[in-house]
């Protein structure tokens, strides 16, 4: 199926500083403003940003997908990534924080609200942040190995009990509950949500990527810790549903989309903030200089092909939640899944190329580590890093010429 969308409300892409109407509408702006300011310093010196992260909590950041009966705003998944770009812009990290209780809210909606999963979403609408704590290790692949998990949940006199250590727990520090996937002794699956301060839960500040640094995602371990009864998440029906995965991957590109609004708003500022231009410039001034006009009109050019692909696949997704007959949301699911796949490489080129260029508009002195200008490439490539583009292209230029579909579990 070839993607048909109409045409968006807003068709150009935000300002690179300035928030889009639905953050505006949402009353987001101010905060996201106020992330902004020092988002580079707190890069730099690893100021981990929980005041800002409870600012955004209690600004209800977390209930935005919830319905308006349940306590949230209700709003489309294009606005939610419009708004995840808007966040994205102001600091890569605590948006990209903030992906796995997204992806919380999106699953359980699609599932009867019941026990704990009900409890969590009720939560959710009062602020709470819930999160994950997936992968291990020691599992030899990524993705549903979900049988490799050395994580177990036990039974011992009278009380269940939580052990095993999950790495990359992306977002864990800001978390008020974790839910935690494992088996039981048996070997079989289990899923269980616990608050994220009980006893015998060790959160540590482990992640040292290159990259995304304040994202929270260190390490998680369990030893010993008591689940109640009442806090085992009933057994997921099978999903009719195909590339439900989608979601995450278009999450991250989303990000990459913010970083490179913030890549053209630094290399204007660059220009700006220099006193000097180049003895064979053809200006008094850098910023009336032809060349640097071409580089940042080159920046811009990229930031507006990222997100209008992230737009365009934003739109199939939310077609394909939306819909309700089988066959139509399965075809749409599939789109989805191709489209977000296209986004992802256009994004992490160009976000790659853009983090290149921002240093061709000011010279040596945008290197300077005070001005911590590299984060932005460090950041987009340690995003791209999750998911090789490599491994995308290999399934779309299948289907393309075969009509081989790509694969219908993680990453896809």
């Amino acid at each position: 199926m070839t993607s048909t969308l109409e045409t968006p409300t807003n068709p150009l892409p935000p300002g690179p500083i300035d928030p889009g109407p639905v953050t505006r509408r949402l009353g987001l702006a101010e905060l996201f403003s106020k992330i902004r300011v020092g988002a580079s310093d707190r890069d730099r010196d690893h100021d981990i940003p929980y005041g800002l992260v409870d600012e955004l909590k209690q600004a209800g950041i977390g209930a935005l997908r919830l319905p308006v009966e349940a306590g949230g705003h209700g709003i489309s998944l294009v606005e939610l990534f419009d708004v995840v770009a808007d966040l994205a812009s102001a600091d890569p990290s605590i948006a990209h924080a903030l992906r796995n209780h997204f992806g919380f809210v999106e699953n359980a909606l699609s599932l009867p609200v019941v026990g704990i999963r009900g409890r969590l979403l009720e939560e959710t609408a009062r602020g709470k942040l819930v999160f994950g704590s997936y992968g291990e290790r020691t599992t030899p692949t990524s993705g549903d190995a979900q049988a490799d998990f050395t994580t177990t949940v036990r039974k011992r006199d009278g009380q269940l009990l939580l052990r095993g250590e999950k790495f990359y727990s992306t977002g864990n520090l800001y978390a008020d509950y974790l839910v935690v996937k494992g088996n039981w002794e048996t070997g079989k699956p289990v899923t269980v949500a616990i608050p994220a301060t009980r006893v015998g839960i060790d959160r540590t500040d482990d992640w040292d990527g290159i990259g995304q640094r304040l994202t929270g995602s260190g390490s998680t371990r369990y030893f010993d810790v008591i689940v109640r009864d009442d806090e085992v998440l009933p057994e997921d029906s099978p999903s009719v549903d195909k590339y439900e995965a989608s979601f995450a991957q278009l999450y991250l590109t989303t990000v990459i989309a913010g970083i490179v609004r913030s890549i053209v708003a630094d290399s204007v500022e660059a220009v700006n903030a220099r006193s000097r231009n180049y003895f064979h410039g053809q200006a008094d001034h850098p910023s009336g200089e032809a060349v640097v006009h071409h580089t940042i009109g080159q920046i811009s050019a990229y930031s507006f092909a990222v997100t209008s692909a992230v737009r365009a696949a934003a739109q199939v997704l939310d077609a394909a939640v939306r819909a309700t007959d089988p066959d139509e949301r399965a075809e749409l699911r599939l789109a989805a899944a191709l489209d977000v796949s296209k986004a992802k490489v256009i994004a992490d080129e160009l976000a790659g190329k853009a983090g290149w260029l921002l240093f061709e508009t000011g010279g040596a002195s945008t290197t300077s580590q005070s001005k911590n200008l590299d984060r932005h490439w460090r950041n987009a490539r340690t995003l791209s890093s999750h998911n090789p583009g490599s491994y995308k292209l290999r399934y779309l230029g299948a289907y393309e010429v075969n009509g081989e579909l790509p694969p219908p579990i993680s990453y896809f």
